[in-house]
Formats: structure tokens, C-alpha cells, sequence
């Protein structure tokens, strides 16, 4: 019987206001949580911390030990993943650090763990530090760790069993070349199931990814993404066969194969169900790349999957794209037959631009890790950087029109957990401080008016938000993650920041401050 397990979540630089002078220390915290699901008839399990050392990343950088007295915690309890408890909060230096090492006092003794997983701690940033652990009898096994803000949600995710892994399976390109999945590790991977006999869905999913490919060339993401699409009739689409179809479609990207036993166990993996094949009512048509009769009419499910830098899946759609004639290419309009036709004329439940809003999120770690604060504009004491985005209320706002008022922007995501739980405490901000001047302004990142809206409506907040679509408002200001608050002056100057999720605490010292100027 597989074991549950224990997570214990490092949060440095916990939501902290940037002030002036030298930098502040960040804030740990350190949390704990039990991975699904836990085995039938497994007992709790007491376990004691009683130490924490990181490692900074810099040459000669050393340990730093946390000093604490012992904290007891019960597991499995009712802290099931995504559900913690807390365990410590406490400051730490500013800086990177590669690795981190906890000391456990559990029912058969005690247990050292340390991995070796980048985090970094700077004033006023969060920066998430998982660690799993496997519950199970007679104690704990420690398994991996991970770094990073939006790695949290990742983490727990993963712990929820919300997401899987795909598998490592190796196959063949159109050129016959060995082609692994780990290969693009550290990249974004849009996979997608075909066939080159469909003349119907098929056509359609290569039409949108040829659509996704050059969005992604527009907004500089191409390095980033690597677009896949893996047959599911191995017995036929060979590589000469697939090297015919990428050629006489232009197809950008590589087309997979392998031997039928791997192919379909890779599917079978991902819950796709095989391909069924039906005798032709009539005439057998002639496969356009083999120049012979097609065997069998076959029925395939159309999946996409997209799938994160450390090669999870954590997105699925199905069915067809919906896409407009215009922007299918004429070799692709041609090769639909009236089926393909007819659902072109339907539609179906993604678009490209849906998949570039999956994506998105997954590159923001990147940018978490890298750009704050470094490369950060938006510091205490400077001028706020200008911007006039559209809203979706209608009219393109401008901040520097906002002159003469106190101002807080929060940047935001429908994707982001902690932004959904800001949301209430921002509309009540807003209503609480409108008498005194207060503007409240929200920046939605990089997703469409549509998704802003319902998300807003779906929270009860009538707020409007303006819309960063390409991300360059939050590349400017040098935004590590989300949510973030950027306090403004009416001068122009920005007062403070916090970053992560709000509390009513912070949020009121910095409205404060920012009114007391």
C-alpha cells in the first residue's frame, strides 16, 4: 500500500513593505502539510522540528541556522494537502541560497534532510521552499524539494495528486532520431495527439499551434515553449511518413513516433483511450502520404496537454480548436474533409489564445526568480514608471493622469491563488479609503478582458482592471511574481510595496503612509 506524505513549506520574505535605507531581512516561514491521499488505516504520526539551516548560494556563503525551540506536529490530522500548519516565522538575511536542511525528532528517532533546491531571499519578496516528505509506518521518508513563489502552488498541487508527471518515454522524430520528453526540460511543452490520416480534428490542432507558434515568435517565448504533437497509429506514421506530413504542411516543430507497444502505453498513461478502427461505408479514401487506400477509418480523441518546465501536466484540453477560416492555411483548409469542415463551421472548446493564457503562468517563475529586485524600477523613493494600458471598463487609463492622488496598484492573475484571496480585502480597501482620495487600480496580467471579468464578477468585485496583455507593464517594474501592491504618491513617487498575499495589517500601514505624505 503506497504511503501518504508530509510537506513542510519554507516561505521567505513573507508580503514585507520595501522602505527606504538598507535592505530589510526577509521572512521564513516555515509550514506543514500531508500529502493525498493517505492510506486506509494509516496512524498519526508525531513529529518534532527542532532545527533549520540554509545554505547560502555565494562562495563562502556558509549556513545560517535558524535558532528555535522545538515545534510538535500531528500528521495526517486535518492539515491535508493543500490544507498547513504553521509551524515557524522568523527573519532571515537577504540573498540566494542553494540548499536547505531540517532537523526532525520523529517516533523512530532522529531524521536529518537536506536538498539541494535555488531560493532566494530578498526584502519584501516571497519565495516559497517545498519540502515532501512520505508518511508511512514506522515514520518518515524524505522525498524532494522545491523552490520558488508560484512553486507553492505547484507543490501542493502536486501534493493533491491535482496533477501528474508525464512519462519519460522515448520516441522517434520525422528525421528518425531518438527524442526523450526530458530533453526540454526547463521548457514549456505543448503535446498534442494526431494522426496523419485525420482529416479532421487533426488538421484544425495544427492549424491553432501554427497560430500559438507565431504569438509566441511576437511576444519573444518561442526559446521558451517547444510545441510537440505525438501520433497515436504508430503503424503507420512512421518517420519517412511523418517527415512527408511536416513537409507538405510546413510544420515547425517536431512530429513523434515509436514502436506501438510504447506509443500506446504513453497514452494509456495520460487516461487517453485508444484509437478505434471502423470499416469504410464504400470506397476506401487514398491516403494523401502513403499514395495507397486507407486500411481503416480510425476514431482518436484529440488532446492537448501542457506541460510545465519540470515536466508535469497541468493542463488538458480536448476536442477540437475553435478558429476562424481566414487563419487556417490553404494546405490545411484543403486537407479537412466534410467532417473537418463541418466542425470548423462548429467550433470547439480552445483556442490558441487559450493555451497562450495556460502557458503564461508557468513562464512567470522565470521572471520570479530573476528580475526582482534587481532589475526592479519600481523602488521606494523613485518615480512610479508611466503606463496607459485599456480597461475593461472601457476607456485606456493612464497612471500619470492619476497625479494629485494617492494610487495603489495590484497586479493580478485569474491563475494566481493569493490573488483570489486579496481581491475582498482590495474591493473593501477601496471602499474604505475612496473618502480620503485613495485610487485603486488593477493590472491584470497578460490574460484577456473576458477572463478579467468573470473573475472579478465570480468574486463579487466591481472593480475594473486594466489589461497588461503582452506583460511589459510588469516587466517594467520588475515584478518577481503575483499579486504585488505598488503604493504610488500623488507626487508620482512610489511609497511602498508588498508582495504576496496582503494581510489587513500591511495593507493599512501602507495605505497609511502613503496618506500621511
Amino acid at each position: 500500500m503506497a504511503a501518504g506524505g508530509l510537506i513542510l513549506l519554507l516561505v521567505a520574505g513573507l508580503a514585507l513593505v520595501l522602505t527606504r535605507g538598507a535592505a530589510a531581512p526577509g521572512r521564513l516561514l516555515l509550514l506543514g502539510s500531508v500529502t493525498r491521499p493517505v492510506p486506509a488505516g494509516t496512524k498519526a504520526v508525531t513529529t518534532r522540528v527542532v532545527g533549520l539551516q540554509i545554505e547560502g548560494l555565494a562562495t563562502g556563503g556558509g549556513w545560517q541556522s535558524i535558532e528555535f525551540t522545538g515545534v510538535d506536529l500531528t500528521f495526517p490530522g486535518a492539515d491535508l494537502a493543500p490544507n498547513t500548519a504553521t509551524i515557524l516565522q522568523t527573519d532571515v538575511a537577504a540573498g540566494a541560497y542553494s540548499r536547505a536542511r531540517l532537523d526532525l525528532i520523529t517516533s523512530v528517532g532522529r531524521l536529518q534532510v537536506e536538498r539541494s533546491v535555488g531560493f532566494r531571499v530578498a526584502s519584501g519578496q516571497t519565495t516559497p521552499l517545498l519540502f515532501t516528505f512520505q508518511v508511512g509506518s514506522p515514520g518518515l521518508t524524505p522525498a524532494a524539494a522545491y523552490g520558488g513563489n508560484s512553486q507553492v502552488t505547484f507543490g501542493l498541487a502536486l501534493a493533491s495528486k491535482e496533477i501528474q508527471a508525464v512519462p519519460n518515454t522515448t520516441f522517434s522524430n520525422q528525421q528518425g532520431q531518438a527524442v526523450r520528453l526530458s530533453e526540454y526540460r526547463g521548457k514549456v511543452v505543448v503535446l498534442a495527439s494526431f494522426l496523419t490520416e485525420c482529416q479532421e480534428t487533426c488538421p484544425l490542432v495544427a492549424a491553432a499551434l501554427l497560430q500559438l507558434h507565431r504569438m509566441l515568435a511576437q511576444h519573444g517565448l518561442a526559446g521558451k515553449v517547444q510545441i510537440l504533437e505525438v501520433t497515436q497509429d504508430p503503424a503507420q506514421d512512421t518517420p519517412a511518413i511523418l517527415g512527408k506530413y511536416q513537409r507538405y504542411f510546413s510544420l515547425p516543430w517536431p512530429l513523434l513516433t515509436g514502436p506501438p507497444s510504447s506509443i500506446n502505453a504513453f497514452w494509456a498513461h495520460l487516461g487517453v483511450p485508444p484509437v478505434r478502427a471502423l470499416p469504410w461505408h464504400g470506397p476506401a479514401p487514398t491516403n494523401l502520404f502513403t499514395g495507397g487506400p486507407e486500411p481503416f477509418n480510425l476514431i482518436h480523441a484529440s488532446v492537448l496537454e501542457v506541460i510545465d518546465p519540470q515536466g508535469y501536466i497541468v493542463t488538458v484540453m480536448q476536442s477540437q480548436p475553435s478558429l476562424s477560416t481566414t487563419t487556417i492555411p490553404n494546405t490545411l483548409y484543403r486537407y479537412l474533409d466534410a467532417q473537418g469542415r463541418s466542425e470548423l463551421k462548429t467550433g470547439g472548446s480552445w483556442t490558441p489564445a487559450t493555451v497562450y493564457q495556460a502557458i503564461t503562468p508557468l513562464l512567470q517563475q522565470q521572471r520570479e526568480v530573476n528580475a526582482f529586485p534587481k532589475t526592479s524600477q519600481a523602488v521606494p523613493g523613485r518615480q512610479a514608471p508611466n503606463f496607459t494600458l485599456p480597461s475593461t471598463a472601457g476607456s485606456p487609463v493612464t497612471l500619470a493622469k492619476l497625479r494629485g492622488h494617492p494610487v495603489m496598484l495590484d497586479f493580478w492573475a485569474s491563475w494566481c491563488t493569493n490573488c483570489k484571496a486579496d481581491m475582498g480585502l482590495i474591493a473593501s480597501a477601496a471602499r474604505s479609503y475612496a473618502g480620503r482620495g485613495l485610487r485603486v487600480v488593477l493590472v491584470n496580467d497578460q490574460q484577456s478582458a473576458q477572463t478579467a471579468r468573470d473573475f472579478l464578477r465570480g468574486l463579487g468585485v466591481t472593480l475594473p482592471s486594466l489589461l497588461d496583455r503582452g506583460g511589459q507593464v510588469a516587466q517594467e517594474y520588475g515584478l518577481p511574481g503575483l499579486p504585488v501592491a505598488v503604493f504610488i504618491r500623488p507626487n508620482g513617487e512610489i511609497s511602498s510595496l508588498v508582495l504576496g498575499q496582503l494581510q489587513r495589517g500591511q495593507l493599512d500601514a501602507a495605505v497609511g503612509k502613503l496618506l500621511a505624505a
